[in-house]
């Protein structure tokens, strides 16, 4: 038991330090992300019949997602990091 609780709270302390690890868009680049996947996210869902309004909606919440998690997979690909500047 006290083995597991251990490892429970280790695990705890470190989580900081992933998130922080994981982060590679800075404030100002997320805040710009959610808006604009909102705006994304809500034209698309009034066209959401065309092709074009659900790729709108798809890339809407991908920018939002973004925003709110403050990793972008393109920036890791090529090396940028944001969230430091």
């Amino acid at each position: 038991m006290e083995s597991t609780l251990s490892f429970i709270s280790e695990k705890l302390q470190n989580a900081g330090d992933t998130v922080e690890e994981i982060q590679n868009v800075g404030n100002t680049e997320r805040l710009v992300s959610v808006v604009a996947g909102v705006l994304l996210t809500f034209y698309g869902l009034k066209h959401k019949e065309t092709l074009l309004g659900k790729g709108l909606t798809f890339a809407g919440g991908l920018l939002m997602t973004r925003g709110t998690s403050g990793f972008c997979p393109v920036n890791k690909a090529v090396g940028r990091d944001t969230s430091m500047a």
